[in-house]
């Protein structure tokens, strides 16, 4: 009680509202990392319930709204159809294993689509990122080995969004991009263009030739929230403590007035 009464004396007064301010914002982060928490489960629950889906048809009418949209990233999704070469779009600045090359992207138009007509009337076809190959192929000019996928083909893999082009990107050439901005592609192709990207999966459990297939990688872990939780919380009670321990010791300390 005395210790209680001598934090709030006058001598105290401003140290002990600064400390326990500083332990209401620990308590606060600390609250806010659980809160986090608790949004990352959640997210992990609904990564969960897309791995669980069975593969998608992409011949089927896909959900409307970004929100719907995004909750199909990762989704295995299988899609029959033709590739047109001819629009054909290099993804730079890609690395493998820290080697530098390109990424081939390739509209693939759609077969069975009749159920689920493009908006247009005409035909629908959906960016397949097919595969990883080094640099030195893409200056020498060999990609062109690697469209030999001609006539009906189907392919699986897994689903992504696109990623919308920054305001200080540099301009490229046509056939040649930095980043997979649909809603700029779709304007450059003769045909609509599905709001995702099929990213081929790999054919079989070890690649040795290019064009090679990234494997889809899921990060359900809880991530560090937890411990900054623990951290802030602990940062609260030292604080308090070590405040007390030396309140009293410099009471203790201070040498009593003189007595007439």
């Amino acid at each position: 009680m005395n210790l209680l009464k001598t934090l709030f004396s006058r001598r105290w007064l401003g140290g002990t509202l600064l400390v326990l301010f500083a332990m209401g914002l620990f308590v606060r982060l600390g609250i806010w990392q659980l809160d986090r928490l608790d949004q990352r489960r959640a997210q992990n629950d609904q990564l969960r319930a897309v791995l669980d889906s069975p593969p998608l048809d992409l011949a089927q009418p896909l959900p409307e709204g970004a929100e719907a949209l995004a909750l199909l990233e990762n989704r295995l999704a299988t899609v029959t159809g033709q590739y047109d070469f001819a629009q054909e779009r290099i993804l730079l600045l890609q690395s493998w294993q820290g080697r530098p090359g390109v990424a081939l992207v390739t509209p693939l138009l759609i077969e069975g689509m009749d159920e689920a007509p493009a908006p247009s009337g005409g035909e629908v076809a959906v960016l397949v990122n097919r595969g990883w190959v080094p640099q030195a192929e893409y200056e020498a000019g060999q990609l062109g080995s690697y469209q030999t996928e001609t006539g009906v083909v189907q392919v699986d893999g897994y689903l992504a969004l696109g990623q919308p082009r920054r305001g200080d990107s540099p301009e490229v050439a046509p056939q040649e991009i930095y980043r997979l901005d649909l809603e700029a592609l779709a304007a450059a192709l003769p045909y609509d263009l599905l709001p995702v990207v099929l990213i081929e999966a790999p054919t079989q459990e070890v690649e040795l030739e290019s064009p090679l297939h990234a494997a889809r990688e899921v990060d359900l872990s809880e991530g560090p929230h937890l411990s900054y939780a623990w951290q802030w919380f602990i940062f609260c009670v030292l604080t308090g403590s070590l405040y007390l321990v030396f309140v009293r010791r410099s009471e203790q300390e201070r040498p009593s007035p003189p007595t007439n």
